[in-house]
């Protein structure tokens, strides 16, 4: 038996067609003015907008005695039926004020995890947000929006003879504490300083931009070393301090809001090793770490880390 997932929502259709637009734009950009690692930016461009369709739900249907999730290419989820508990029909799904954990929000669907206060991890897979369905089963909640939702429910109640679930999982056991900012904080507060103290030493012109080899190709007055040191690092504490009232009511177990901003200090810490790297070679002629080995080192550590993130979200109990 197939249920056919529901047409795209006007809302992901605006989302999906103005992001490729933009980024199509930004290729052309690149490409048309020769800018550095043109072709590089290029393909991670065209690589988001395929990948992102390409994982995007095509079908839901049941197989044997499983639920079966399928994506245009990738992985399929089974859910066995016999461990289904109840499916809640959801008219809004924005209106549970859902948290995007790590998953897409709207470039040609809504689908990977999301977190509410009333459900924790949901694993969406969705083309639209209103008339969905989430399924509650042994593994966890998974949200669909098949184009005929009734069909689904009147299937589910006839071969199990059970009724929709409305009964409210168990609300967060314990919130993220506000001590993780400090990490965030001070950071900033370091790299403000250093910036400060690193200023006068440096000389009116100075290299700001590297190629992969550490070669300069891009000078500047040394007052750009001012904004590129401390203006990242005000954005990206803010950004902590979003995230973390943001999630905060989100999740029963805090541990991923940690990770979370635990992430955004991780470059935070990368963008303050730029800053002193500047320093150093516009004094010294010479790199801290060449900046190949730099780029790909803290690459691997970020992909790591959020691998870790992702782990723990599915592996945290809802």
């Amino acid at each position: 038996m197939e249920f056919r997932p529901a047409k795209l929502d006007t809302l992901a259709k605006i989302i999906s067609v103005t992001s490729t637009a933009f980024m199509i734009s930004l290729c052309l950009v690149f490409l048309i003015r020769n800018l550095p690692f043109a072709w590089f930016f290029c393909l991670l461009m065209i690589s988001i907008i395929v990948i992102s369709y390409l994982l995007s739900p095509k079908r839901y249907y049941i197989e044997g005695g499983t639920f079966v999730i399928e994506k245009i290419i990738g992985r399929k989820i089974y859910i066995p039926l016999n461990e289904i508990e109840g499916i809640v029909e959801v008219k809004d799904f924005s209106k549970l004020k859902p948290l995007r954990s790590m998953g897409n929000g709207g470039l040609f669907g809504y689908y990977g995890l999301f977190t509410t206060t009333e459900y924790g991890n949901i694993n969406c897979q969705l083309t639209r947000l209103k008339n969905i369905l989430i399924i509650k089963s042994k593994k966890g909640y998974f949200a669909i929006s098949p184009e005929r939702p009734e069909r689904l429910i009147e299937w589910f109640q006839s071969t199990t003879g059970k009724s929709e679930v409305q009964s409210v999982p168990p609300q967060i056991v314990k919130k993220a504490s506000p001590l993780i900012l400090l990490i965030p904080d001070t950071i900033f507060t370091i790299t403000l300083l250093m910036v400060i103290l690193l200023y006068d030493k440096l000389p009116p012109k100075i290299a700001t931009h590297f190629d992969l080899h550490g070669n300069p190709d891009g000078w500047s007055n040394k007052i750009s070393f001012i904004f590129s040191g401390i203006l990242p690092q005000v954005i990206l504490l803010a950004i902590s301090f979003i995230l973390y009232f943001a999630s905060r009511n989100k999740y029963r177990n805090p541990m991923p809001v940690y990770f979370l901003v635990i992430i955004v200090s991780l470059i935070q810490i990368f963008i303050a090793y730029t800053s002193l790297d500047i320093y150093w070679f516009n004094v010294y002629k010479s790199h801290l770490i060449p900046m190949g080995y730099a780029f790909i080192g803290f690459t691997a550590l970020l992909l790591i880390f959020l691998y870790v993130y992702y782990k723990m979200l599915k592996d945290i109990k809802q």
